[in-house]
């Protein structure tokens, strides 16, 4: 069980990492898919001089972003914008060269072949940028098709009737796919929202608030779980412990001190265990600590570590006087064929009995009887 402070998973990182590998796919389909049309335009004789410049280029910039995602992760912002400017621009250029010659559109395959890609513009915008800028991109594009659309008229470059309602038509698909694709945004963004204010109340109910920590609540799920999975050979331990003397730090120096203390102890609770260990505010000034696997020689060894690693702590109050701080620990190995109950209870029991021996010492607890 990792420490309640490592609750959150790290999204950003795990999205980045499927976005580089998805960037990855897409470049290397990207310079195949150049290459086959290149081959194919220049076999059929329909590559002009803009394709010249156009596909060379294209292919340099995917192999080169390529090459430098493989060998550079953290280039993956850069790769991303290069990858979508670099087919926007050729695309758009070859827009703008395509409505300005003269001649019919609807036989022209280069023209139709631009109305076609498009699209692909649209999706890697709001595929591969953040939203905003994908909205802005998206605009922009929509914008320019529509300002050559109706460019080719005052241009004196007239249009046939077929011509008319092909780019009509071509334009209102464009914008059926960018307000589409604007609400698939929004539809993900509120989806994210509602998916991390989940997650911040199932944190909230399962952490306190002054120390992070796991609270009772959360512990007493894991015990029940372990009392229930626990194997013989590797049987969990729970250690209960207790600030010695926690209401005299409350009545001395204040209440604002007392949670000072317990959050030192928490810190240092926390920092002296295994990420595999679970460290739980139980209530008050007590802490319960989960060990799911630990060697029997170690358990004395670990809990004696505690208790002095408190004992160290530098806690002092405005004036710089120290504050002393003790810890008292009840040791129990899970028996078999115990509950969570049972076992919490077995805790306490040696507890106790480590306060009525002077405090700031640890005990085992007895074995359950038979």
């Amino acid at each position: 069980m990792v420490q309640n402070s490592d609750i959150v998973y790290s999204a950003t990182q795990h999205i980045d990492r499927l976005m580089r590998r998805v960037v990855l796919l897409m470049f290397g389909a990207g310079v195949l898919a150049v290459l086959a049309i290149w081959h194919m335009e220049a076999v059929d004789g329909t590559i002009d001089a803009i394709d010249r410049i156009g596909y060379p280029a294209m292919v340099a910039v995917f192999s080169a972003s390529l090459v430098a995602l493989w060998r550079f992760p953290g280039v993956l912002d850069y790769v991303r914008w290069i990858g979508f400017l670099s087919i926007t621009l050729v695309l758009l250029v070859e827009l703008w060269y395509q409505m300005r010659s003269p001649g019919p559109l609807l036989g022209n395959y280069n023209a139709l072949t631009i109305g076609n890609w498009l699209p692909l513009c649209y999706t890697m915008a709001f595929f591969m940028l953040a939203t905003r800028h994908a909205f802005m991109a998206a605009a922009a594009i929509l914008a320019f098709f529509a300002y050559c659309t109706l460019m080719r008229s005052g241009a004196g470059t007239q249009y046939a009737a077929q011509d008319r309602s092909l780019m009509i038509n071509t334009l209102i698909s464009h914008a059926v796919l960018v307000v589409s694709l604007t609400g698939m945004v929004w539809l993900k963004h509120v989806v994210t929202v509602q998916g991390e204010q989940a997650t911040r109340l199932n944190l909230l109910a399962a952490t306190d608030p002054l120390t992070g920590l796991a609270n009772r609540r959360l512990t007493l799920q894991l015990l029940d779980q372990l009392a229930r999975d626990a194997r013989l050979d590797l049987a969990p331990v729970a250690m209960l412990c207790d600030l010695d003397h926690f209401k005299h730090v409350n009545d001395g120096w204040g209440h604002a001190m007392g949670d000072q203390v317990l959050v030192a102890v928490a810190n240092a609770l926390r920092a002296s265990t295994r990420d595999a260990d679970t460290v739980a505010r139980w209530g008050g000034e007590e802490f319960l600590i989960v060990l799911p696997v630990t060697r029997e020689i170690e358990i004395i060894e670990l809990a004696e570590r505690l208790r002095a690693r408190v004992e160290a702590l530098q806690v002092a109050d405005r004036h710089q006087c120290p504050v002393p701080v003790t810890l008292s620990i009840g040791i129990a190995r899970l028996a078999a064929n115990e509950t969570g109950s049972s076992w919490l209870k077995r805790a306490d029991e040696a507890l106790y009995r480590a306060k009525n021996d002077g405090r700031n010492c640890c005990r085992v607890a007895e074995p359950p009887e038979a």
